[in-house]
């Protein structure tokens, strides 16, 4: 009896000592699953990956005329495409007539005037990336800076006329006048630095509308500018490619070149899209980016609205 309430009370005084170190325990528990707000303050970093529509505007830099020593775009007479086609490949000073072999037409068949210089250029769709940034002054603001690059490409068409012989054959060949169409191609590169502010609409947790605004700095630069002509006649063998780029640095066309080819421009950039948290590491924005700015290529760059839309993830790094 003695040995059974000792045993009861060994239980009783465990039992009591064991309350403190149980609630202690699932105070711990408790505390793990409580949940953890981003901070308020701090930098993110990301990825920015788009599209962007650049403004046609600067696209008559490939067409072919060139600049003359005033600056100002050539005559037809002087430029760069005209001499190339008629003076260089055609000819016209006693050498081999290889746009007449591209045509399968005699020399003095086929005509190339000023109607038939390029037409219709203008940027195509293309991508935009880069290295985005900000710092959150609070939930709902950051300051953000934004550098992001893309590669344009610049097509264009241009025509030469082949013309039938006086007895209606070419080299044998029964002719009719046909206007042939070509290829004049462009690329480019800009760099942009964006400075600016990034604001967020709406108190859910996940979810929310986002508004951004600032400055735009754009570095461009001309790489490449080709006209090319195919042949329909002879499968390929006789194609020609011209480079115009490599002669805007000999003369007379280099004068203004470095001036017209490389510039830094400036404008505005705006932003709206939707700001999706993750978690409290991982930002997500899905937005679509206008920007209004001055290109500064070619000799009357003015200020015109462009394009973009992409998708935004930042890292928090604090």
């Amino acid at each position: 009896m003695i040995i059974k309430k000792a045993i009861i009370k060994t239980i009783v005084l465990c039992m009591f000592f064991s309350i403190p170190s149980i609630a202690q325990d699932d105070s711990e528990e408790r505390d793990t699953t409580t949940y953890v707000p981003a901070k308020q303050k701090g930098f993110h970093a990301g990825l920015y990956v788009g599209a962007f529509w650049a403004n046609k505007n600067t696209a008559y830099i490939y067409d072919g005329y060139g600049f003359d020593i005033n600056g100002q775009r050539n005559t037809f007479s002087n430029s760069i495409l005209y001499n190339q086609i008629v003076n260089v490949y055609g000819g016209a000073n006693g050498g081999i007539d290889y746009i007449a072999q591209l045509l399968n037409v005699n020399h003095s068949d086929w005509s190339f005037n000023e109607q038939d210089m390029p037409f219709n250029l203008r940027y195509t769709t293309t991508y935009l990336v880069g290295l985005n940034t900000r710092y959150q002054i609070n939930k709902k603001a950051s300051i953000t800076l934004n550098i992001n690059g893309s590669k344009l490409i610049v097509n264009g068409k241009f025509t030469i006329r082949s013309n039938p012989s006086a007895n209606g054959t070419n080299n044998g060949v029964s002719s009719q006048s046909k206007l042939n169409q070509f290829t004049i191609v462009g690329a480019e590169q800009r760099l942009m630095f964006q400075l600016g502010y990034q604001r967020i609409i709406g108190n859910h947790d996940k979810l929310n509308f986002m508004v951004e605004g600032g400055l735009n700095i754009i570095l461009s630069k001309a790489q490449k500018n080709q006209a090319i002509l195919n042949s329909d006649v002879n499968s390929g063998q006789n194609n020609i490619t011209i480079d115009l780029m490599t002669l805007y640095n000999q003369a007379p066309y280099n004068y203004y070149s470095a001036k017209y080819l490389i510039g830094g421009g400036i404008g505005v950039f705006g932003g709206v899209g939707l700001h999706l948290t993750i978690n409290p590491k991982y930002t997500i924005q899905l937005l679509y980016n206008p920007s209004f700015d001055r290109i500064s290529l070619g000799y009357s760059p003015t200020f015109k609205l462009q394009h973009g839309v992409g998708l935004r993830i930042y890292y928090n790094l604090s």
